[in-house]
């Protein structure tokens, strides 16, 4: 009877969380106006046109395996998104219903991470484990209510992104931030290339 129990529970959740998430991604297609032609589509389209949702189903499904103990088979889903999107989301990761991942290939999320509702992660967003230079704790970073995490970014080590905070592409952050900060990294450096003499053209002189 328990088992039964908790496979119900975990079910209802497991449901619960897809149907948040599903209308999270609604949500930011309106409010960031989003190509039309998709607004339209039912569940399954989504499910089969939006990578980003696939990828979150998966990971429920993981998750029901957590939650319902049956043996392996979250350890035999994680390796599943790790071959099939090319990205490593570890079972114990937890990610709260109503988040949006975008594209979502090379996404790397350590066991200890955390992300809250209305969280945004673009493709190739690391959140690892990592040690705090100062007190020497470990730990995974805290994503909290709506922030959004650009392409490219690493978040590492103990860390909390405040809420509605933005992190833009290619940022590598280790540091924690206050809620509604907006996170850039640097402007890239562009300087005149130059020759080399093998290159240089015959006529050019030296």
């Amino acid at each position: 009877m328990i088992g039964v129990r908790r496979l119900r529970d975990a079910c209802r959740d497991m449901v619960a969380a897809v149907r948040e998430d599903h209308a999270m991604m609604r949500h930011y297609d309106e409010r960031y106006a989003a190509d039309a032609r998709g607004r339209d589509a039912s569940f399954a389209q989504d499910l089969v046109s939006r990578i980003g949702f696939q990828m979150l189903v998966t990971y429920r499904a993981m998750r029901f395996c957590v939650e319902a103990e049956i043996p392996l088979a979250p350890r035999v889903a994680s390796r599943l998104i790790r071959h099939v999107y090319g990205s490593d989301i570890h079972w114990e990761a937890k990610l709260e219903p109503g988040i949006v991942i975008v594209h979502g290939m090379g996404l790397a999320i350590s066991h200890a991470a955390r992300v809250q509702r209305g969280a945004i992660l673009f493709q190739n967003v690391t959140l690892g484990m990592g040690t705090d230079p100062v007190s020497r704790q470990s730990g995974a970073p805290i994503v909290e209510e709506g922030v959004h995490v650009g392409a490219g970014s690493t978040l590492f080590g103990p860390i909390t992104v405040g809420a509605r905070s933005k992190v833009t592409s290619n940022c590598l952050l280790r540091a924690s931030v206050p809620p509604d900060s907006l996170v850039e990294a640097p402007a890239p450096k562009v300087s005149v290339r130059p020759l080399r003499a093998a290159n240089r053209h015959p006529e050019a002189g030296e």
